[in-house]
């Protein structure tokens, strides 16, 4: 019986007693709830000093004066006070600091998770509650952040933080938001390298769609932008290949690199480009072990595949076709050529170094080393049926080299891509979904101007043109017409336009990329007539963005919105081209290896390839009808796709600004920042945010979305509504257009503010209304369950009766038969399976105890010996290489509901019984499949850190529970498609469910503090083991009989589940042959209860 008092702070203090022991609860006062809410808002007041100092002029469009100078003090005046974020309106500006700071701590993430404080610091995780607002109260459909700014400044990781923050705000917790973690690094790693400009700068553009539903994602797409390939074949001064090529060399372990026959970093032609071995790496922070296990949360497979003739095989290990490609890549790098007389390159090599090499690249690449050397040295093409055969020279034979390493480089990328995708993307259309919002993020090279300019930097500062005139227009032009349109009264501000630049860049058919295009389709056209076709059409002041420089013919300068930039065009063309040999293709399409042939659009399940046959040879009629789309073209397609889908999205700006050029923490260089200013257009902006109008809405969109805060009554007329509620809200400096609304920037937090009151008492109202619904379903439920219970009584009874008419007839047979003993059946050899036993639950003394026995009388058990099988097919077959939430229905028709034990026992005894069993045993930690109030009860007793795994109640997976200070946790453990287990949560994956134990034994949870201690030992006395146990089916259908008699031994049931009986391998007539020995030894007789079973028609 409970007692109850209140304690001094007037909190109710009540007791109870529970197995002889006395519990207290406390339910806090008002006044103790008041306490707390003080204490956070105490918290919260104290990080947002630590966010904005002061809180002053953190929003530079509230300055009453406005110059470039006053803006450029008070960015270095923040900066200086370790404040990068700054407000320029609904604009986010931050200064990259080039230093660990403590602005994103947990407190901080918190802070702006659960704060309704419309007046928080400027902050990258401000902004992503912003669009997360906008997201669950479906203000936009669709939104795009776009953060820009020069190379070095920050975008990479301010999209990291973005995307996390963003994750946590959706929960965090499940394993599709880990996923869209993890793909980061992963990128990052093979698309991410040292330059001069930025220790870890994107070579490559990306843009991530995220879809939601309710505020929770619900699936992901990556888009990727020219990825920088001559990277891999040749570095600049100062810069270095790609991060995982060093990570090949740093993190894997001797073994293993002894297997893709891996030197050092120094033998390797591609990593000793300009001495680019020693610049020291500063960002290489992603260690091999991240990018691995990112590869294994996202489904990369890493499992050996044995051949028929017992061989390992390759195929099938993406993880370690990726390796291998990687390091074949880096040794043919180190082929070297030499010419015959005629000064062609010879194709038989003699040298012992360049055998070795060729052996190497063809096991990795899994060809042939004479088809290698083929396609390297000459080219074979068939014109009217004649074979002509032309050999290369050094420097043909030299590029064909690179171009084969930067075309498997490259595709290698792709396919990253795309797997990522694969397991991103919803599995389900966008139309099965209702109310799906998306939100996009940019994260694209940034504006780049070096030494040597080549044709990435052309195309990567063309689409920071691009980015620039989207800004431009949604910030400047867009806002101006429209004002014109509506009839708004507002200052018209001049700003800098490069439409004129683009269309330098676009037009067609005279633009710089079309010539290109003109110049790369003529044979005997070079990078000197294609700068001198540039000279003609916009030299001489013709255009003012171009200019002619004298000093150099293979040279010409653009002046870009940031500055001039001069490029040299050697190589323009044959990197426009971007062609690969079609010998190449064919060799690689014949490859050994399932990833190179999948890369080269192959058949990658086709064992039957041989790869030693010759090269398929296309005429060149063959190759023309190929109409092969240029770099170039493609680039600006892609380019065009992306503004389309930026300009159907409503955006919002992160501007990114490099404080100095020596990438040195707490120097701000003001020339330096004054020059991004102006470039970007930060005054302007500021001005058009301070003095315009950025919200426009509709009346119709205003009055659905906060018609809730006017108190009078509606007119007619949709902007006398609007007035209404303006003026009720006692809002300033708006203005009624003809068709639209026109507000400030800050207007619709504060409407916000005000909606949320009526959102609560929403939520309320619903949360009362659900409760009575439930409850009064819950009646009918029950009212329902009750009639089923007296149904099935009634059938056990009847049941019954019909087993009691079978004993008497049974026991009347006996006495009939000679006096010869029968031998009774020894239960070890007895290997007949067993129908599913039933107690009836109108006979109290006939039900199971929790020893998992049965009543008096039982029928004999089948012991099955732990047979060595793998997992079937289960979890390899096509339909269920997709995730598990996809992965759901098709096991529920194939094992049933996964909230019915017997449906998880059968998925644990065809899918996961020879992982966790070893030699016959669980181990200690296994505990079956008992439930989490057992699960507690045996951890109840346990220290801090005991732990258990469980079969999942209502899932198709396990259960870690364990015990923490304050109570019993429990956590999720899903197999992923690729055989590796993961904590739902959890960015970390395992090969097996031992290695999970062991990696927690030193390595914290999420939302918990402490580590795994030790086991939960589990007695198996006590639990069912023989219902973990695969059936082992006994073909034979004779019984062994023996003649000792046990009549009294109890023995266990075998519970087998009904799909079994659906194609039995045994004719029936077995099934209840074990009746006959248990009547022949007195085990019957008139009061005897046998088990409930179902007896099918005997079989002749």
């Amino acid at each position: 019986m409970s007692k109850g008092r209140h304690s001094r702070d007037g909190a109710r203090v009540s007791s109870y007693r529970k197995e002889g022991v006395e519990h207290v609860l406390m339910t806090p006062s008002a006044n103790v709830i008041t306490i707390m809410l003080i204490q956070e808002q105490e918290l919260f007041s104290s990080i947002k000093d630590t966010i904005s100092m002061e809180d002053k002029n953190d929003d530079l469009a509230k300055l009453s004066l406005l110059t470039e100078d006053i803006l450029l003090e008070h960015l270095k005046h923040r900066y200086d006070k370790n404040l990068i974020y700054t407000y320029l309106g609904d604009i986010l500006v931050a200064v990259n600091p080039f230093h660990e700071t403590n602005l994103y701590t947990t407190q901080i993430r918190d802070f702006y998770r659960y704060s309704t404080d419309i007046q928080k610091p400027p902050h990258v995780y401000a902004l992503v509650d912003l669009v997360y607002r906008n997201v669950c109260h479906g203000i936009y459909k669709q939104q795009c952040c776009v953060i820009s700014g020069e190379s070095g400044s920050g975008k990479t990781e301010s999209t990291k933080l973005f995307l996390k923050q963003l994750m946590y705000l959706c929960g965090g917790s499940s394993q599709l938001e880990q996923q869209i973690l993890q793909a980061t690094p992963l990128l990052e790693s093979f698309g991410n390298a040292q330059t001069v400009m930025n220790n870890n700068s994107s070579r490559f553009g990306k843009y991530i769609a995220l879809k939601f539903i309710n505020g929770k994602v619900i699936g992901a797409q990556i888009s990727d932008y020219l990825l920088e390939k001559s990277r891999v074949v040749i570095q600049s001064p100062g810069e270095r290949n790609f991060h995982i090529f060093y990570y090949l060399f740093d993190y894997l372990p001797l073994e293993t690199k002894q297997i893709l026959c891996l030197r050092t970093k120094h033998d390797y032609r591609y990593l000793l480009t300009n001495s680019s071995l020693d610049v020291q790496n500063a960002t290489a922070t992603n260690s091999l072990d991240e990018v691995i296990n990112a590869m294994g949360l996202l489904n990369f497979t890493d499992k050996v595949r044995i051949l028929k003739n017992n061989d390992l095989s390759n195929n099938g290990r993406e993880q370690h076709s990726m390796f291998r490609i990687l390091s074949g890549i880096l040794t043919i790098g180190n082929l070297e050529f030499s010419i015959d007389d005629e000064g062609f390159t010879q194709q038989n090599f003699d040298e012992e170094k360049a055998k070795k090499n060729l052996s190497i690249i063809a096991n990795m690449f899994g060809v042939n080393s004479d088809l290698i050397m083929e396609c390297l040295t000459t080219m074979t093409t068939l014109t009217r049926n004649e074979r002509v055969i032309r050999k290369f020279s050094l420097q043909s034979s030299q590029d064909a080299r690179d171009a084969l390493s930067k075309h498997l480089y490259a595709r290698l990328f792709s396919w990253l891509i795309g797997k990522i995708n694969e397991t991103l993307n919803n599995p389900y259309s966008s139309q099965s979904y209702h109310h799906v919002v998306e939100i996009g993020l940019l994260d694209i090279y940034g504006f780049e101007h070096f030494e040597l300019n080549s044709f990435e930097q052309l195309c990567i500062n063309l689409a920071n043109e691009q980015i620039q005139f989207f800004f431009n227009q949604h910030i400047f032009r867009m806002e101006m017409t429209e004002y014109e349109h509506e009839g708004i009264i507002a200052e018209r501000l001049a700003f800098t336009d490069n439409q004129t630049l683009l269309e330098l860049f676009m037009a067609k058919p005279l633009g710089i990329l079309s010539l290109l295009d003109d110049e790369s389709r003529l044979p005997k056209a070079t990078d000197q007539t294609f700068v001198e076709k540039l000279n003609y059409h916009f030299g001489l002041n013709k255009h003012e963005c171009y200019s002619i420089n004298r000093n150099n013919k293979y040279s010409f300068t653009i002046h870009h919105y940031a500055g001039k930039v001069s490029y040299c065009a050697l190589g323009f063309l044959e990197k426009n081209r971007d062609t690969l040999s079609d010998s190449v293709v064919d060799m690689f399409k014949n490859s050994r290896d399932d990833l190179i042939r999948l890369l080269f659009h192959g058949n990658p399940s086709d064992e039957s390839i041989d790869s030693n046959k010759g090269l398929q040879h296309r005429t060149a009629a063959e190759k023309d009808a190929r109409n092969r789309l240029t770099v170039g073209a493609q680039y600006r397609n892609s380019l065009q796709i992306l503004m389309d889908r930026m300009c159907a999205s409503h955006p919002v700006f992160m501007r990114c600004l490099k404080p100095n050029q020596q990438k040195q923490a707490y120097l701000f260089d003001d020339s330096f920042v004054r020059a991004q200013l102006r470039y970007c257009g930060m005054l302007e902006t500021t001005r058009i945010r301070k003095e315009g109008y950025s919200v426009r809405l509709s009346f119709e969109e205003f009055i659905q979305k906060y018609g809730l805060l006017s108190k009078a009554r509606p007119s007619n007329v949709p902007s006398i509504t609007c007035r209404y509620i303006l003026e009720e809200t006692h809002l300033t400096e708006w203005q009624l257009g003809k068709t639209k609304l026109f507000l400030k920037y800050y207007h619709p937090e504060y409407l916000e503010k005000l909606m949320n009151k009526y959102r609560q008492a929403a939520l309320l109202i619903q949360r009362r209304f659900r409760g009575y619904v439930g409850r009064k379903h819950f009646k009918q439920l029950k009212s329902i369950s009750q009639i089923y219970k007296n149904e099935v009584n009634q059938f056990c009874a009847n049941i019954e009766d019909i087993n009691s008419q079978m004993i008497q007839t049974l026991t009347r047979l006996s006495d009939k038969l000679p006096g010869k003993a029968v031998p009774s059946v020894n239960p070890e050899d007895d290997h007949r399976p067993r129908p599913p036993v039933r107690e009836s639950s109108l006979n109290s003394s006939s039900q199971i105890n929790n020893t998992g026995m049965a009543g008096r009388h039982s029928l004999p058990a089948t012991k099955m010996a732990s047979p060595p099988t793998t997992p079937t097919s289960t979890l390899t077959t096509n339909q269920l290489m997709v995730d598990y939430d996809s992965l759901l229905s098709y096991l529920t028709l194939k094992y049933g509901s996964p909230g019915e034990r017997e449906s998880c026992l059968k998925w644990f005894r065809d899918t996961q019984y020879p992982y966790v069993c070893h030699k016959g045993t669980f181990p200690s930690w296994f505990h079956g499949n008992i439930t989490r109030h057992r699960a507690e009860e045996l951890l109840s007793k346990q220290s801090v850190g005991c732990f258990l795994i469980r079969l999942s109640e209502s899932r198709f997976g396990f259960s870690l529970s364990f015990r923490a200070e304050d109570r019993c946790r429990h956590y999720m453990i899903n197999q992923l498609k690729n055989l590796k287990y993961n904590v739902i949560g959890e960015a970390k994956v395992h090969k097996s469910l031992d290695e999970l134990l062991l990696y927690y034994r030193t390595h914290e949870l999420s939302n918990w503090d402490g580590h795994l201690t030790e086991p939960c030992k589990a007695d198996w006395s006590q639990y069912d083991h023989e219902s973990l146990t695969p059936i082992q089916h006994n073909t034979k259908n004779h019984v062994n009989y023996h003649s000792k008699n046990n009549p009294a031994q109890l023995l266990k049931t075998s519970t087998l589940p009904i799909s079994y009986y659906a194609n039995p391998p045994f004719p029936y007539s077995t099934k209840i042959c074990g009746t006959r020995p248990m009547m022949m030894n007195n085990s019957l007789n008139a009061s005897t209860k046998l088990p409930i079973a179902i007896v099918p028609p005997f079989t002749k």
